[in-house]
């Protein structure tokens, strides 16, 4: 499928789809390029029929999870460093973070005074709406 923007001018956006048959997409292929898709797509459709078969026969089609995947210990290590990568058990199925993973977590404080500075009130009341005495809109 093909998707194409086209603007009326006032802001709306309209779209124009071209759907095209599998059989002429395929069609346009290499014979080569043809079967290395068969090959790849025949692999894919026999790994997933696999893997639901296996979950249809053990009742597991749904893993419903009771808890995050670290420990009490770690929350505050985990979810304060952006680096913190869980990896993945083959033998459970699940994910999880290494006991060893570094606790202390280093904060980057280069933007603080920027944010602070800009946060900041301002000193001076000079701007629009001041009106008071001899002020900007005064003919003094």
């Amino acid at each position: 499928m093909i998707l194409v923007q086209s603007s009326f001018g006032f802001g709306q956006v309209g779209g124009t789809a071209v759907v095209v048959h599998p059989r002429y997409l395929f069609a346009s292929l290499e014979p080569s390029d043809y079967e290395s898709y068969r090959f790849r797509n025949r692999v894919r459709a026999q790994e997933a029929y696999k893997v639901m078969s296996e979950m249809m026969t053990t009742n597991s089609l749904v893993r419903i999870k009771d808890g995050p995947p670290y420990s009490a210990e770690l929350e505050f290590a985990v979810l304060m460093n952006p680096m913190a990568r869980a990896t993945f058990d083959p033998k459970t199925r699940s994910y999880s973070y290494a006991a060893d993973l570094d606790k202390n977590v280093p904060f980057d404080t280069a933007n603080a005074k920027t944010v602070a500075s800009a946060l900041a009130p301002a000193t001076s009341a000079i701007g629009v709406g001041v009106d008071q005495g001899k002020g900007l809109l005064s003919a003094d």
